[in-house]
């Protein structure tokens, strides 16, 4: 299990490095981490020398960088669609060493499922014939693409992608199954088979402006929020593709209230908590 952060990139924890990427990588040996994610069309524009030197840090460091891509999956034409269908894969292909990658993020990027652009079902249709190419190669690399949930559709309309789509995955964002509008349970329970990575988030639940019907989200430290996290962790051990691959990244925005340093090391804090963590 590789632990990670991926976002609330605060000043604060930025002060390691004058280069704002170096400085990312010594806050995740300052707390433990040993991975974060980066964009590919950024790796791909660095010149030889800085990446030489970004892959020979990252090894002498055991860190690794998920590589993130999309494009318009579901609005791309065909020429468009294969021009950066290729150019996703020749540069996964280039990198994926240096990167040392356990996996590979992506996103929807189709708007929601209730916004009536286009219909769920044809959405998901463009979807997974736009993802199976990637999630082929990202397969034979040995770094399975994961789509991450943002709010965007019910659990149980990415779980039919990733049926539909032979060896496309989940990266769940714990807190956006609140912003999808429907309960955490059964929701990560459903979705735990093909989870191969999380954005580990909490939120809390506030009544909403129609008391006491909806509710609202508010920013919090890890472990203090209503996202169930201990018992969605539970359910990755035992319901996950590969449990000893996952990979877990951390995304911490606290309440203004609360320092952020503070912030940082209690939530680390509670994810020593976990069953086998050690940061």
């Amino acid at each position: 299990m590789l632990w990670g952060y991926a976002n609330g990139w605060f000043p604060e924890y930025l002060t390691g490095d004058d280069d704002p990427l170096y400085a990312k990588l010594r806050f995740l040996l300052k707390h433990g981490f040993r991975e974060m994610p980066l964009s590919l069309t950024d790796i791909s524009a660095m010149d030889d020398e800085y990446r030489d030197a970004l892959g020979r840090f990252l090894s002498d460091h055991d860190l690794h960088i998920t590589p993130q891509v999309r494009y318009d999956y579901v609005h791309a034409d065909v020429d468009e669609a294969k021009r950066r269908q290729d150019d996703i894969v020749e540069a996964l292909r280039a990198h994926s060493t240096m990167l040392r990658n356990l996996t590979v993020f992506t996103m929807a990027g189709a708007g929601q499922r209730f916004d009536r652009d286009i219909a769920i079902d044809s959405k998901l249709r463009r979807l997974s014939e736009r993802l199976a190419p990637l999630a082929a190669v990202c397969h034979n690399l040995g770094t399975p693409l994961a789509i991450n949930n943002q709010g965007d559709f019910y659990m149980a309309d990415f779980v039919e992608l990733c049926e539909t789509t032979p060896q496309l995955y989940l990266h769940v964002d714990t807190s956006n199954i609140f912003w999808a509008g429907e309960p955490i349970f059964p929701a990560f329970e459903l979705a735990a088979p093909y989870i191969v990575g999380t954005h580990w988030r909490d939120e809390i639940c506030v009544l909403g402006n129609r008391q006491p019907r909806g509710v609202l989200l508010e920013n919090c430290v890890t472990g203090e929020g209503d996202v169930p996290l201990r018992r969605c962790f539970d359910v990755l051990r035992e319901r996950a593709p590969n449990p000893d691959r996952l990979v877990m990244e951390l995304e911490l925005f606290p309440p203004k209230r609360v320092d952020r340093l503070d912030a940082i090391e209690q939530a680390v804090s509670y994810l020593r908590t976990l069953p086998g963590v050690e940061l």
